[in-house]
Formats: C-alpha cells, sequence, structure tokens
C-alpha cells in the first residue's frame, strides 16, 4: 500500500457542534458517524439542530481537508500550498468553479436536506415534524444518508468540472482511483 493510501485509510477526524452536545466522525476512508450526547436530541428545536449540524459538517469538512492536506505534503516532501495554482489559469479557473459549485442531498426517507457551495457553506433543513417522530439514531441515519447523498451529488459534479478544465481521460482516470464513500 501507498504512503497516500495508508495515511487516508487511517485518518480519524473527530469534531463536536459549537454547542457540544452532536458528535462527528470521519475515518477509514468513508466512514461517517453522527451521535448526540446524553439527551441532547429531545432538547433541540428544529432551527437550533439545522444551524448545529451545519456547523458541524463545517467543522468536519475542514478537518478533513487539513489531514488530507497533511497526507499529501508526507507524500510530495514539502507543504501543500493552494497558492501554488495561482500561476495556471486553467487550475485557477477549476478552482474557482469548484469553490462556487453547489452540491445537495436529501435523506433515503426525505426528511433532512443538506446543501452546500464549495463544500464550506453548509445549510441543513429538517422536514418539519421529523424530531418528535424519530429518535436520535434514526435522525442521524436520515442525516448521514442526506450526506451519502449529496456526497454523490459533489462527487459527479466535481467528475464533470474535471473533464471541463483537464479533458475526460483525466475525470475518467481520477473516478478509477479514488475509493467509493
Amino acid at each position: 500500500m501507498s504512503v497516500m493510501a495508508d495515511r487516508l485509510d487511517n485518518m480519524d477526524i473527530t469534531v463536536s457542534s459549537p454547542d457540544g452536545n452532536i458528535e462527528g466522525r470521519y475515518r477509514r476512508r468513508g466512514e461517517l458517524t453522527l451521535e448526540f450526547r446524553g439527551d441532547a436530541y429531545e432538547q433541540y428545536r428544529q432551527h437550533t439542530l439545522e444551524h448545529q449540524l451545519a456547523r458541524l459538517a463545517t467543522l468536519l469538512w475542514t478537518g478533513y481537508q487539513r489531514e488530507y492536506d497533511a497526507a499529501v505534503s508526507e507524500v510530495v516532501g514539502h507543504p501543500v500550498k493552494d497558492e501554488r495554482h495561482l500561476w495556471d489559469a486553467n487550475r485557477r479557473r477549476y478552482r474557482e468553479a469548484q469553490r462556487a459549485t453547489a452540491a445537495s442531498g436529501m435523506s433515503a426517507g426525505g426528511r433532512v436536506y443538506i446543501e452546500n457551495t464549495g463544500m464550506l457553506s453548509w445549510h441543513v433543513v429538517i422536514r418539519d415534524g421529523t424530531l418528535g417522530e424519530l429518535t436520535a439514531a434514526e435522525f442521524a441515519s436520515e442525516c448521514l444518508s442526506a450526506f451519502d447523498a449529496l456526497w454523490r451529488d459533489y462527487r459527479s459534479k466535481m467528475a464533470a468540472l474535471r473533464a471541463e478544465h483537464y479533458g475526460l481521460s483525466f475525470a475518467s482516470k481520477r473516478r478509477e482511483r479514488q475509493p467509493r464513500h
């Protein structure tokens, strides 16, 4: 196994929501968990929970990106710097388009909708009545289902974006190498 693959396989990122009542964890190249502390789930109002989940997603994605960049830095032997692409106009346009790309996903049960732009600006919508109808574990499962749908949407859009900026052969080769989440 390559150093990069080994680093990605061993990623373990755990973050808490700003209020400290929800924990999100990413590990083993795609294993995502969401847990509520104590009876926190039962105490939430819908709008507050939507906000906490959106912030948690931002923190988890930021943690993932830092770990990913550290893995790349280890492999290439120097720190990863996003500014390196600035000299290449095509890469600069690609990064700008990437930051502007919206992705979304609806949970399998249709109770949780997640959207983001550039994997930075997250928004979570919970269908009215959901909190009173689902247990914390069932709700967490709905959230993870919505994220899976968002992730598929994001990956599809990134493949199209790579094809647009770098050609179809580059995009298809990347798809073949990337693990499935």
